[in-house]
């Protein structure tokens, strides 16, 4: 394992919690028992619902890009679906909640109708966008790799998404830039894992 490749990871890791941090304070927040109110949303600014998706794309792949790096792993395709299923467990944790007040919010979400609302409400709605951004990830490793399976599992996840944040589609939008950002950062500067 070569020193650049360690410091590389290291910079990408750094910049990956950098984005995943930065969403903490950013992300809008659902207060506890207003789930299904749409209109109960409380963001810091005008943009967070624009902006957490993108950030959290970019977190989630740059982390599992920068894993690998410092760990001079060749990056299997399989291994990039771990950053949707991160992406959107960081935004509805984040939305929901969880991260802000977890003792009050994770027995909230353990009754069926909190939990359907807020799937269906903000929660879900970032989530999707995060994920469908952070699917790039995979979808573009397996078809560089030529990996079936992960290819048709990530395309899978992507389609899911997309159909299921259609009704708000600038989440989706964001999210997906966001993912193409990441995955085109590391195209450029780790072109080793990256490109075929």
């Amino acid at each position: 394992m070569s020193l650049r490749s360690r410091l590389l990871g290291s910079a990408l890791l750094v910049v990956g919690a950098a984005a995943l941090a930065a969403t903490v304070s950013l992300a809008p927040a659902v207060p506890p028992g207003s789930a299904a109110d749409p209109g109960s949303i409380v963001a810091p600014t005008p943009y967070s619902l624009v902006a957490t998706p993108p950030l959290l794309a970019v977190g989630s792949v740059l982390l599992i890009g920068g894993g690998a790096a410092v760990a001079g792993a060749n990056l299997s395709a399989r291994a990039t679906l771990l950053a949707p299923a991160l992406g959107g467990i960081a935004a509805f944790a984040l939305v929901a909640g969880v991260v802000a007040a977890p003792a009050a919010i994770i027995p909230a979400l353990a009754e069926t109708d909190a939990l359907t609302a807020a799937v269906a409400g903000p929660p879900g709605t970032v989530a999707t966008g995060a994920v469908v951004g952070a699917a790039v990830a995979p979808v573009v490793r397996a078809t560089t790799t030529e990996d079936t399976a992960a290819l048709l599992a990530g395309s899978v996840l992507l389609l899911t998404a997309l159909a299921a944040g259609a009704s708000d589609p600038l989440s989706l939008v964001t999210g997906g830039v966001g993912g193409a950002v990441a995955v085109a950062l590391l195209w450029a500067v780790d072109p080793g894992r990256w490109r075929p």
